[in-house]
């Protein structure tokens, strides 16, 4: 081993590393090469302090082979590893840009082979190329956030990302104006002469004040009047739906399709400044993207038997591509897939019901986890329990009996669909019990001292209903909420199940590590990832009675209301967007070669990760500590008892 720090002769070898490493890949050819024949190839043994906190950082280290720590002292304790670097990687680029002293000590984990390069020269690059410093100095640099997520759908996905009307503009921007209306007690031939001579499939009626009271379309006509030989001289307000769906104007297009599909409607009115202004329809939507996952839906809602559901269940992660490929963002695809999953339960559950006859008491399903989010990813059965309202005595052990077979039945049927042996865990749906045995289900738990009971309880605060009484599972939705809301001993409780006592700090060495050193080899999005920063924005969330059902949805909120410092709330939001990709690109690749549903993961190999990826994780690990450390701050994690 050699004991000092040696300069050898200049050769090809920087010029093809630095072509292969990002910042210094995206440079002029001409300036690539200029900055690498500056670059002298040095090397130091195990242990070596290449410099230490305070000191005035001369040279960009760029590590070819070896690793670099850098930590700070720790006092009484071992010093305290703030990130760990390795090949493609630089040691001292943000202190050098900013002009600052060293913040931290950086030692060599090994044998290390690196670049250096002047300071002064690195600076002169950096004022000509601005995103060489955003590289190393910002959090999230937008260029190469874009380009690491094209290139998780490029090589991952199974396609590249190209540019699509329906995520980029907005209703307003399609709508048909002007608007086509009519009073109500027109008669139901002019109406639909009115509609002919406008061209358009539906028409708003007003009431005599003139506000929309409710809207006609040409399936009212065909349903309501021509297949029934109604008489087309009755007031037209008798075949009309009400009230009218209605979406602002800046929505985008996208989401309107997604409150189509929710809704079950093809045509929305689009407001503006409180007045409607023009109508939008699944075929103007449709005609901007030229593919859709409408056809699935209807298929799904047309499918007689379980079996059938099976077949189109296997569309869902070629569903889930062609959207990332047409450019819709990781939320949109899980929000999208939860409401295809929302109508494979509905069916089942009306199936179920076929089968078992008509239930004895009003119930809901409550979606949970990933599928009350509305954030489910291929491969992933949705997770969910069933409420019942509660029964009169005589009836008690009827409704028990019944909705325990209909959620077993549930739960047996979502996993022949998903294909997912009975040996996998994650769905609790064969749960099923009264309005008030929840309620004291969930004060058991919330008072109980164990992590896990917590994180059950909590679980509850999450649901959302999908099929049967909307108002009773509201209902249950609220007293959880507000219960939790009123209990701080139990959401301190929680909040200290939310992270890992060590989370992950870096890719090193094809291993994610973290502040002790600790390497593994897979890195789990979602356990490690995701779950802790959805359940982060739940949290502060549920304290501060703000809406929102998405994890993104909640970090808004949580910015727009002040209740979160808003930098924080980006950094945080972007790292969850992130990570989302992250796990549906990850899931799309297994897809793509044959795994089952009940065969997918979320245990990305980190030596298979790019360098941009790499990069955006470090930032993502970054802002995951600034949550624990707000969650920390304002959980009263720090006061006994609370």
């Amino acid at each position: 081993m050699m004991d000092k720090t040696f300069a050898l002769e200049r050769a090809c070898l920087p010029s093809v590393f630095f072509t292969a490493t990002p910042p210094f890949s995206d440079l002029p050819p001409g300036v690539l090469t200029q900055l690498a024949d500056a670059a002298r190839v040095d090397f130091c043994p195990v242990g070596t302090r290449l410099f230490s906190m305070g000191q005035r950082v001369e040279d960009l280290l760029l590590i070819q082979s070896g690793g670099v720590c850098v930590s700070r002292p720790g006092g009484a304790h071992a010093p305290r590893g703030l990130d760990y670097l390795g090949s493609g990687q630089a040691v001292g680029a943000a202190e050098l840009l900013r002009g600052e002293p060293a913040s931290c000590d950086a030692t060599a984990l090994a044998d290390t082979f690196y670049f250096r390069l002047e300071g002064e020269i690195l600076l002169q690059a950096a004022r000509e190329f601005p995103a060489l410093a955003a590289y190393f100095c910002d959090r999230f640099p937008k260029d190469y956030l874009e380009r690491a997520l094209a290139l998780l759908r490029r090589d991952r996905g199974g396609g590249g990302a190209g540019f699509r009307p329906i995520f980029a503009l907005t209703v307003g921007e399609v709508a048909h104006s002007p608007v086509v209306d009519i009073p109500g007690e027109a008669s139901i031939v002019a109406a639909a002469a009115r509609m002919a001579d406008f061209g358009v499939g539906s028409i708003l009626l007003r009431d005599e004040g003139g506000r929309v009271a409710g809207i006609v379309t040409d399936r009212d006509f065909r349903y309501k009047v021509l297949a029934r030989g109604g008489d087309m001289t009755r007031p037209v307000r008798e075949i009309m739906s009400s009230p009218v769906c209605v979406v602002d104007h800046r929505e985008a297009c996208f989401g309107a399709l997604t409150v189509m599909m929710q809704r079950r409607v093809h045509h929305l009115a689009v407001e503006r400044d409180g007045a409607v202004t023009g109508m939008v329809t699944s075929h103007d939507i449709l005609a901007l993207q030229g593919r859709s996952p409408f056809s699935l839906f209807a298929d799904i809602e047309a499918a007689r038997d379980v079996s059938s559901l099976a077949g189109l269940c296997e569309r869902i992660p070629r569903t889930a591509r062609a959207l990332l490929e047409d450019g819709a963002g990781a939320s949109h695809v899980g929000r999208m897939l939860s409401m295809i999953w929302d109508a494979v339960l509905e069916r089942v559950l009306t199936l179920i019901q076929g089968e078992l006859g008509p239930p004895p008491a009003p119930f809901c399903w409550l979606a949970l986890g990933d599928a009350g989010r509305m954030e489910q990813v291929p491969g992933e059965p949705p997770d969910g329990v069933v409420v019942y309202q509660d029964p009169p005595g005589e009836e008690a052990v009827r409704c028990r009996d019944y909705f325990a077979g209909f959620s077993r039945m549930a739960l047996a049927h979502v996993r022949a669909i998903c294909h997912v042996p009975e040996s996998c865990g994650g769905f609790t749906g064969s749960r099923s019990l009264a309005f008030a045995e929840w309620a004291a289900f969930f004060s058991g738990h919330a008072a109980d001292d164990r992590p896990e009971s917590a994180a059950l309880a909590f679980a509850l605060c999450e649901a959302r209903p999908v099929f049967g009484f909307f108002d009773l599972g509201k209902r249950l939705c609220r007293e959880f909420r507000e219960r939790a809301g009123r209990d701080a001993p139990f959401l301190a409780r929680y909040s200290r199940t939310l992270f890992p006592e060590h989370p992950p700090l870096a890719v090193y060495a094809g291993q994610v590590v973290d502040a002790s050193g600790k390497g593994e080899r897979h890195f789990d999005v979602k356990a490690l990832g995701l779950a802790p920063l959805a359940g982060f924005a739940a949290f502060f969330s549920l304290t501060h009675a703000l809406p929102g059902v998405h994890t993104l949805s909640r970090l808004a909120a949580l910015r727009d209301s002040g209740r979160l410092d808003p930098e924080a709330c980006g950094r945080i939001a972007t790292a969850v967007d992130f990570l989302m990709h992250l796990r549906l690109a990850h899931r799309l690749g297994q897809a793509r070669v044959g795994r089952s549903p009940g065969e997918m993961d979320d245990q990305v190999v980190a030596a298979d990760l790019d360098p941009l990826a790499v990069r955006m994780l470090k930032d993502v690990f970054s802002a995951t500590a600034q949550a624990k450390a707000l969650l920390a701050e304002r959980s009263g994690l720090n006061r006994e008892g609370t």
